[in-house]
């Protein structure tokens, strides 16, 4: 059996206690599409992109999980039980212990050492890469958004297999990609305000970033960062949806 690909986010949920508001609001946002999936513990929903699964909608919050509507990102692991059993050596803890989720894989809800939960997930099943699609509406980049990033890179270092490649963003301080197989998989950044808890915030790719946010406050989102060209990037802006769950979108600037 092929070795399975980690060090990539490869699955994001959507957590929130109107799951059918949330499929109204993305599917008008992005063109995403629903798909039920059968045969696991309880009815789960699939986001769909074309003929690409790409994440889902819980039915409500996870075991651990805030409140609060959220995006919960999930990394890709070899083993799901050694992987919990070292993000709690590693001094993060671990909100729902390892669960078999039908003949899918195995997954646990996690927190690192500065707070931010995400989720371990062990499928059963891969194929290729497990890397980000680059297509629009489908995910680009996810970024951690935390108070102390020293401690957090350190942390994904040990538990994904990371080399930290920081870039000096200037007034904006280090902004730290972490690389796996030679290519970046992920961002670590200082919060912007002190008093935003730990947290990963996934983009998706856009064929247009100002329309996309344009169209995210018709539907009742709130932009909290404008559209903005990063040098070398492409444009983001950041949205919090009509739940308050905070999502980025990035137009990728044409690669060289």
């Amino acid at each position: 059996m092929a070795k399975i690909p980690t060090g990539r986010f490869v699955w994001f949920e959507y957590a929130s206690k109107d799951a059918k508001k949330a499929q109204g609001f993305y599917g008008e946002l992005f063109g995403w599409k629903t798909k039920e999936m059968e045969g696991g513990p309880a009815p789960y929903t699939m986001i769909t992109v074309g003929d690409e699964q790409i994440g889902g909608y819980w039915p409500a919050p996870p075991t651990g999980a805030p409140d609060h509507a959220h995006w919960i990102s999930h990394l890709q692991v070899e083993n799901c039980i050694e992987s919990a059993a070292k993000v709690k050596s590693l001094g993060g803890s671990v909100k729902m212990e390892p669960m078999k989720v039908g003949d899918a894989g195995t997954f646990a809800v996690v927190a690192d050492p500065t707070g931010a939960v995400f989720s371990l997930w062990q499928p059963e099943k891969h194929e290729g890469s497990a890397d980000f699609k680059g297509k629009p509406g489908c995910w680009v980049w996810n970024e951690l958004h935390t108070g102390d990033p020293d401690k957090a890179v350190k942390f994904y270092e040990a538990l994904g297999g990371f080399k930290d490649e920081p870039m000096n963003m200037g007034e904006m301080g280090t902004y730290h990609v972490l690389n796996k197989d030679g290519a970046g998989r992920a961002g670590v950044m200082k919060s912007p305000m002190a008093d935003i808890p730990s947290n990963w915030l996934p983009y998706v790719q856009v064929e247009d970033a100002d329309k996309t946010a344009e169209r995210a406050r018709k539907l009742g989102a709130n932009v909290v960062v404008a559209p903005t060209d990063i040098p070398d990037v492409g444009r983001f802006a950041v949205i919090v949806d009509n739940q308050g769950a905070s999502i980025g979108i990035l137009k990728p600037n044409p690669r060289q």
